[in-house]
């Protein structure tokens, strides 16, 4: 996966290994595109836990879901940071790993090696919960070539990622911009010590939603933190 000049990652042929297979065409998600569907039911629901609700995007149903697969022995796929705060695919296999995983990340993520994780997953027998957007969703699908009875997915309404170019590019500035701002001195000794990032955080309320960054090392009684209305940042 090599990124292009806006920072978005795209696959680049190795032609020294190549074999001409052609399976990388055939299962191409945008060569062969899926017919529309009508949905079977609709459903509205939220999380009973207000804390999951808080610490959700929205109404908190992906950690039900996914807690159920857990308990069946299952693993789940999700979005998260990684300790660059770049965002990536991973998995986990336990209710505290899901912590990781909540929140929406406005950020193309690195799918990395995470399809033939799910592979081997299901052909071991275990279910599989894979989260993400729906041309991921589509891709794994078109990656694992047949239907499996064990794999559930969950995709949401995407609007398009900003790249991980102009992510890292917005954290720099953040960081280390800051000379005219009355944030800098907090930026300055605070920039490498970046403990949680929201971007829907409810803080500002569920309408005025905010974007927050939360530092580890606090300096004033309230702790240290930075947050800017979603629409204003």
């Amino acid at each position: 996966m090599i990124e292009d000049g806006e920072g978005f990652l795209y696959p680049q042929i190795d032609n020294s290994k190549c074999i001409q297979c052609g399976v990388c065409e055939k299962v191409c998600a945008v060569l062969h595109k899926e017919r529309s569907r009508i949905p079977i039911s609709i459903y509205v629901a939220k999380n009973a836990n207000e804390n999951i609700r808080m610490e959700s995007s929205s109404g908190g149903i992906f950690t039900l879901i996914a807690e159920h697969i857990l308990s069946e022995g299952g693993v789940v796929f999700g979005a998260k940071f990684n300790e660059r705060w770049e965002v990536i695919h991973d998995y986990t296999e336990t209710v505290k790993g899901l912590a990781e995983f909540r929140g929406s990340k406005y950020v193309q993520s690195s799918i990395g090696n995470t399809f033939q994780q799910v592979k081997l997953f299901l052909k071991a027998g275990r279910k599989v919960l894979f989260t993400g957007t729906p041309c991921q969703i589509i891709g794994l699908k078109k990656y694992l070539r047949k239907e499996y009875e064990n794999l559930l997915t969950i995709d949401f309404i995407c609007h398009g990622v900003p790249s991980p170019k102009v992510w890292r590019t917005y954290l720099e500035e953040s960081l280390s911009n800051k000379r005219d701002s009355k944030y800098y001195p907090f930026f300055e000794s605070e920039k490498n010590s970046i403990n949680k990032i929201e971007f829907r955080s409810k803080l500002t309320g569920w309408k005025n939603y905010s974007f927050v960054l939360t530092f580890s090392r606090t300096m004033f009684n309230g702790g240290q933190m930075y947050t800017s209305i979603a629409w204003e940042n």
